[in-house]
């Protein structure tokens, strides 16, 4: 949840600039295996979806554009956690 709230600060902050994120914090955003990302692999185009971090070293780490994948895929979000988003979000949590 913690890397969620990063994401959308970080969207807020700099929502011109596209934000590039590495293969695990996709999985950990989407909450999906590696193997499920592998199988949706034809969906992604090279350059807008994805592109590698040294494009000069076929073998360097690929980046992902999380909106734009998440978007895609329209994965859906259960209400009591796009719920509490909204609210870490906003800084509207309370502890009682």
């Amino acid at each position: 949840m913690q890397f969620k709230r990063e994401l959308y600060q970080k969207d807020e902050i700099n929502s011109v600039d596209p934000q590039w994120f590495s293969t695990s914090e996709l999985l950990e955003y989407l909450g999906i295996s590696k193997k499920e990302l592998e199988e949706q692999a034809l969906l992604f185009s090279e350059g807008i979806h994805f592109r590698l971090e040294n494009p000069n070293q076929p073998e360097s780490q690929t980046l992902w554009r999380i909106d734009l994948i998440d978007e895609l895929l329209c994965l859906p979000i259960a209400p009591l956690e796009k719920e509490a988003m909204l609210k870490a979000i906003n800084n509207d949590i309370t502890c009682n």
